[in-house]
């Protein structure tokens, strides 16, 4: 059975009410503007760059539908396909980069510059006192007799290889000291017992004793038995991650104020020299990657800055920096808190807020991944949110096909939750992601990220930055050169020429978020532990099925959360029903009071516990915001391979409210679904084309709305809500079931029941034209469709690039038949392009690959021409044995980091079928 449906109202139903900031997000859609447009990485290796490619790069990426890029010079192993080029920032390399923002300026894209070659941050130019640095020790015991004035305390051992025999970036003097060193202190430690404990009441500081020019202590020591520790602050030597050749250089220290100001400096004078002011240019942001040292943390103004947030001298407790069991457990314990938060609040004073400042005043901006990935996977210090919220553009970064998973099962790799929530309570515009990040080498097409990416979007992500187009110089041959992670996402990729409406649709979801208020009911404070991270949506606090969250720390609770008319609400305007209280130490006096004085007005408060939140929730009588029957979880998380059949996300605009809803399965589903809305009118805003459809069916309820929908195969779009007069013209569901599928029309609504309809199926043969110049056969007739890999001919099995097939064939339907005409395409690997009668219908690259022909087919003979697109990847693993070698790349060795080329399957690729036309009347 098919149904068409008419609507009373045409257009998109109701567009009578709204602010004029509503109806321009509406007009836009379709065709959202730059800032809500994906940048993409735009690897640079080993710093070598061609000026002509520079500007077929940039107009391939604006002809793609990208909004900018962020220039990221990269080393890449010397194995002479990649030579190396200039120095980074050296003469050379800056009017390299010139150039490249000149051109981009004139395509009016964005450009951002990753501040070193690699990360973390740092360079040639970095000096010792500006580099990174740590705390060295020595320890001599003595005996002391009592009478003795004088000990020789010799200087720490630094020694200028790690322990894997690498060479340190540390530069000595003559007398085998390094160029930057300062005395920290001197200690005389009474020797304890075994299995006994320090105590900072018998530790001595003999600092004002030592003789740096003898190492010497001139002291007195009282009879005893005593060990003499000289601590000294110098270089880490740790050198920049992944540098081009010529930019090896050190990393700089990221808790000195004049370090990151010489830095930063350095980057803007150099610039320019060359560009003149900056404001006038397409240098818009500077970028810093995530922090990723890996050796303990000092810096000079450590002991000053201890003293100033604690109280008390760091001195004596320098013992506990080198031994975790030195002093008692809840003395030692307490101390480590003191010195965890002293060392994240330098980062973020004098690294990311500092950094902030001086880009601002030159007119850019600063974007960091300044909140992880933390432990275990990288020693980031700081407390997240805040480091977040002292940039100008929070970032994080979600992977495609990879995780990193903690002991309970939370992937570390999905940082999305804690941008968005630090973007939001800072009052930030946009929350940006590292998008797609991979292992995997040429697997994957648009329509296999896009389940991923509509995740990190029900995260809250407005706007991506792909991971990453490797800029080729010529003769690089395809797919050429890449960094060593993908996704590779540039003008060698197969697909590329057809990846534009695949940003589209990335570009039409962010702009809704960037342009409405993220809506939740619960405000989960996630503790006053330092460092500290915020996990995954739905994974270590949930708020309960169909609720969401928003994340707050120390900071805002303490400066921007107050109680009113019912409301727990922040300084941004957002506003909580609950609020949900993570782990508070005893001694934080300031967080115990304010939770008092909130309780006290009559905020809820409870635990973070899930039982107690949703029980708070009922309490009040709060429905949920989003609710479906027959959820396929009994959890709704994201801790287990379990999940919710579907997620959420919802954003509002002055009584306007957007639900972003994704379905997390790959099959189709249909749900009638609830809403907590009540007197508007529902429609449904398509990302992956732009159309905006009123939706005919629904009916409120008391608390709720409910609206039938199905969803494809990992499909997601927006249902919106207005105040509206237009009534609803079906109000029954009862025939509508999981078996239905609903599809919401210029029209009206039409409705299939699976085994209703009997689609025709475009049997027999079909004419297929594979390119030999990329080892095809050229013109062959197929009996049937199938997948390239399947075929006897290796030049289709190993086939990759575009194949067009090519079908006449009869049909009685007409312009004239009473209802609508599809063509159904079936599956398809990787992307496809479609014509009927010589007439586009357009790129096709996520189910359901379906087109409306309606008004192009005709009564009689039609022809069919599909060109369909896959992965660079069957080309390369069939180049494995041949004696002619159709591609070209610097990773020949491995297809993932868990597969060589030679393990890696074959993708099935092409028309995979069935092809089918389908009446709905």
């Amino acid at each position: 059975m098919a149904l068409l449906l008419p609507l009373l109202f045409g257009g998109f139903g109701g567009k009578k009410s709204g602010t004029a900031d509503v109806t321009n997000i509406e007009k836009a859609f379709e065709n959202p503007d730059r800032s809500a447009r994906p940048k993409v990485y735009w690897w640079w290796l080993n710093g070598f760059v061609d000026w002509d490619r520079i500007k077929e790069e940039l107009h391939a990426i604006k002809n793609a539908g990208l909004g900018g890029v962020d220039i990221f010079e990269i080393g890449f192993r010397p194995d002479g396909i990649v030579p190396a080029g200039p120095a980074f920032m050296s003469d050379s390399s800056l009017a390299d980069i010139a150039f490249a923002i000149r051109e981009a300026g004139k395509l009016d894209l964005e450009v951002g510059l990753n501040l070193s070659s690699s990360w973390n941050a740092g360079g040639t130019w970095v000096k010792p006192k500006h580099a990174a640095k740590t705390l060295y020790v020595s320890k001599t015991a003595i005996s002391s007799s009592g009478s003795q004035r004088e000990f020789a305390v010799p200087f720490p051992t630094i020694s200028n290889k790690d322990a894997n025999g690498k060479e340190k970036r540390i530069e000595f003097n003559a007398d085998g000291k390094p160029v930057y060193h300062s005395e920290v202190a001197v200690l005389a430690i009474p020797v304890v017992p075994e299995g006994g404990f320090l105590d900072t009441a018998q530790i001595i500081d003999v600092s004002a004793y030592l003789d740096t020019a003898q190492d010497l202590v001139r002291w007195k020591a009282p009879k005893g038995e005593w060990e003499i520790h000289r601590y000294v602050c110098s270089n880490t030597g740790e050198q920049l991650l992944l540098p081009s050749p010529k930019s090896v250089g050190p990393m700089l220290d990221h808790f000195d104020a004049e370090a990151t100001e010489a830095h930063f400096m350095y980057f803007i004078k150099r610039l320019q020299s060359e560009l003149g002011d900056l404001k006038g240019t397409a240098l818009k942001n500077f970028y810093l990657a995530s922090f990723e040292a890996r050796t303990r943390i000092w810096t000079e103004r450590m002991a000053a800055e201890f003293q100033r947030l604690n109280g008390y001298n760091i001195r004596k407790w320098l013992p506990a920096v080198f031994d975790e069991a030195a002093f008692a457990p809840d003395v030692q314990a307490r101390f480590q808190n003191d010195l965890e938060k002293t060392i994240s609040e330098l980062m973020i004073n004098n690294h990311y807020r500092k950094g902030r400042e001086l880009a601002n005043k030159y007119g850019l901006k600063l974007i960091s991944e300044s909140g992880g990935p933390g432990p275990p996977l990288h020693n980031v210090p700081v407390e997240a949110l805040k480091a977040l919220g002292a940039l100008d553009v929070p970032r994080g970064e979600f992977w495609i096909n990879h995780s990193r998973y903690a002991p309970d099962r939370v992937d570390l790799l999905m940082l999305v939750k804690e941008i968005a929530s630090a973007s939001r309570i800072y009052g930030h515009d946009i929350v940006e992601l590292e998008a797609f990040t991979s292992f995997q080498n040429w697997q994957e097409g648009p329509g296999d990220m896009k389940p991923i990416g509509d995740r990190a979007f029900c995260e809250g992500m407005s706007r991506a930055v792909i991971h990453g187009f490797t800029h080729n110089p010529p003769g690089m041959g395809y797919p050429g050169v890449v960094y060593a992670a993908g996704t590779h996402y540039n003008d060698r990729t197969t697909w590329w020429s057809k990846v534009k409406p695949f940003n589209d649709y990335l570009s039409r979801i962010s702009y809704v978020f960037q342009s409405a208020d993220f809506q939740a009911d619960v405000l989960y404070y996630y503790g006053d532990d330092v460092p500290n991270f915020a996990a995954p949506k739905n994974t270590r606090f949930a708020a309960g099925s169909g609720y969401d969250y928003e994340i707050i720390n120390t900071d805002i609770l303490l400066d921007s959360l107050t109680f009113r008319d019912g409301w727990l609400t922040l300084a941004n305007g957002a506003r909580f029903r609950v609020l949900a209280m993570g782990h508070v130490s005893e001694e934080n006096e300031a967080v115990h009071k304010k939770i008092a004085e909130l309780r006290k007005q009559g905020a809820v408060i409870t635990d973070a516990s899930h039982s107690n939140v949703s029980a708070a929730l009922t309490a009040k009588g709060i429905v949920p915001d989003f609710d479906y029957p027959d959820k396929g979880s009994t959890r709704l998380d994201y801790m287990t391979t379990d999940q919710p059949v579907l997620d959420f996300i919802h954003y509002a605009k002055e009584g306007v409210d957007f639900y972003f809803i994704r379905n997390t399965r790959n099959e189709w589903v249909t749900r009638s679904c609830l809403f907590r809305q009540q007197h508007k009118a529902p429609s449904l805003w398509d990302p992956v084309d732009g159309a905006i459809h009123a939706i005919p069916a629904f009916r409120q309820l008391e608390d709720q709305m409910e609206v039938p929908l199905t969803f494809p195969p990992h499909g997601a779009f927006f249902v919106e809500f207005r105040h509206s007069d237009r009534k609803p013209r079906i109000e029954d569901f009862a025939e509508i079931s999981s078996d239905t599928r609903i599809t919401y029309t210029d029209g009206g609504m039409e409705i299939i029941r699976e085994g209703e309809t009997n689609p025709i199926t475009l049997k027999g043969e079909w004419k297929v034209s594979f390119d030999p110049a990329w080892g095809g056969p050229g013109a062959v007739t197929i009996p049937e469709l199938m997948s390239w890999t399947a075929s006897a001919d290796k030049g289709i099995k190993y086939y990759s690039g575009t194949a067009s097939y090519e079908k006449s064939f009869e049909t009685t339907f007409s312009r004239d038949t009473s209802g609508r005409i599809y063509l159904d395409l079936g599956k398809v690997s990787k992307v496809a392009d479609v014509w009927l009668n010589g007439k586009p219908l357009g790129i096709t690259w996520t189910p359901p690959y379906r087109y409306d022909v309606t008004d192009l087919l005709t009564a009689g003979t039609n022809t069919l021409k599909i060109d369909v697109v896959n992965t660079w990847s069957n080309r390369i693993i069939g180049d494995l044995n041949s004696v002619k070698k159709f591609t070209n790349t610097n990773l020949k060795e491995r297809g993932s980091r868990e597969t060589t080329w030679a393990e890696t399957p074959l993708l099935k690729s092409g028309l995979l079928g069935p092809v089918t036309l389908r009446l709905i009347k």
